[in-house]
């Protein structure tokens, strides 16, 4: 467990290739904890800590969208209330019927679906913390993000991502835009997404960038004629200078170039 504030400690392990990060933030009556990673035993750090913290607070489990390392987790919490955008759990149950290879079986323990849901905004606020849930689609359709606002730091999820964000929900582009224009809004001076390090705004800044660059760079192949296959537009041509793309992130963002050829 790294700790990053003095109410907010951080969680990291490797989940399909990626390495994926869970948060937890003390407040004075809550404990929060972001996304459940891979697996129950993933999260074992995460509960040794609770145990240390506790102290008759409350714990609440926010999942940040339904993706198998962010939910499988869940059961590690059992009889603790699971917050979510309402789109998730129906989500989390799809994905599990879905039968694609990328998804890996759930774990024996299940995963539990969360029990409360909630549109657009959700606030949790006590004697030393407030704690804003907000619904920031464009990753996903469910996808949320957690900000605490004394600390200033924001728990992105997979909304934003280094070097480059994945595109996952159909038709998404104006909405994911938007989302991240509403992001720059916070008063935000770290950002935690699950797939990267802590950076400040410019990780937004470079998600916006890449994401406006990719598909004017894909309309405009398409429109050359230029057939999905033959797509050459490389990684670097829309990641900020010097930001490092490995053999992961180069396979991601090829199923980017093809998401969006298939979109515009």
């Amino acid at each position: 467990m790294e700790q990053l504030t003095d109410t907010v400690w951080l969680h990291s392990v490797v989940a399909g290739g990626f390495p994926v990060a869970a948060g937890v933030v003390l407040g004075h009556d809550r404990i929060f904890v972001f996304d459940t990673l891979d697996s129950p035993q993933a999260m074992a750090p995460v509960a040794e800590l609770l145990d240390g913290l506790a102290a008759g607070r409350r714990v609440i489990v926010v999942n940040s969208h339904h993706h198998w390392d962010h939910v499988y987790g869940n059961a590690a919490f059992a009889g603790h209330d699971i917050v979510a955008h309402r789109l998730c759990p129906r989500l989390i149950v799809a994905q599990s019927r879905s039968g694609a290879e990328s998804v890996p079986p759930k774990p024996p323990e299940g995963v539990a679906l969360p029990s409360i849901g909630f549109g657009d905004r959700l606030r949790y606020e006590d004697r030393s913390t407030t704690v804003h849930l907000i619904h920031t689609p464009g990753h996903t359709e469910d996808s949320i993000i957690l900000y605490v606002e004394q600390s200033e730091v924001l728990l992105a999820g997979d909304t934003v991502e280094w070097p480059l964000p994945a595109l996952s929900m159909r038709d998404g582009e104006k909405v994911y835009l938007q989302t991240l224009r509403q992001l720059t809004q916070l008063p935000a001076r770290r950002i935690v997404p699950a797939h990267g390090p802590v950076m400040g705004k410019e990780i937004i800044d470079a998600n916006q960038r890449y994401i406006e660059g990719l598909y004017d760079a894909v309309r405009s192949a398409k429109r050359a004629g230029v057939e999905r296959g033959d797509l050459d537009l490389p990684a670097t041509a829309f990641v900020p200078a010097g930001a490092g793309v490995g053999d992961t992130y180069r396979a991601l963002h090829r199923q980017n170039v093809e998401w969006v050829y298939d979109e515009v």
